[in-house]
């Protein structure tokens, strides 16, 4: 995208947007275990996890258990910037991570936020990515948590 086109949208959206260039990489666990031991060496400082029997919880730290229950997904951060989705097919799990590096696809980036289940106040955060389709303009590519925020 040339700057012209880049400050043009910007404009017209309140500087939401910008250019980065983003990896995204998957691989597939089998083994409840294993993506528990994934999770907690990824080392999130922000996050939320679904188990099996019990409600989407806020994960804080690696200081988490979940018993004899299956992970069904969650969604973390690190502190290095990358965020982890991870999510139970019915025989597997799949974990992408996102992180933005200058070696990766280039696209647009804007912050946006969902208000959780927590509280009228506190919200989630995710970076949506645009990626150019020469027939369609700008369509969503991916988006990834970047951890939770108090406000309005």
């Amino acid at each position: 995208m040339e700057k012209k086109d880049l400050d043009f949208l910007n404009a017209q959206t309140k500087n939401e947007f910008s250019e980065v260039n983003i990896n995204v990489s998957s691989k597939s666990e089998e083994n409840n275990e294993n993506v528990v031991n994934a999770i907690k060496d990824f080392a999130p400082i922000d996050g939320w996890i679904s188990l099996q029997s019990s409600s989407a919880k806020r994960i804080q730290n690696t200081d988490f258990e979940v018993g004899n229950e299956h992970v069904l997904a969650g969604e973390f951060y690190n502190l290095n910037g990358v965020s982890l989705s991870v999510r139970f097919n019915g025989d597997h799990w799949t974990l992408i991570t996102y992180y933005e590096s200058e070696g990766g696809e280039l696209v647009l980036k804007r912050n946006v936020r969902q208000l959780s289940k927590i509280n009228d106040k506190t919200y989630l955060n995710y970076d949506v990515f645009y990626k150019f389709d020469s027939e369609l303009g700008y369509r969503p590519y991916c988006s990834a948590f970047t951890g939770f925020s108090e406000g309005k």
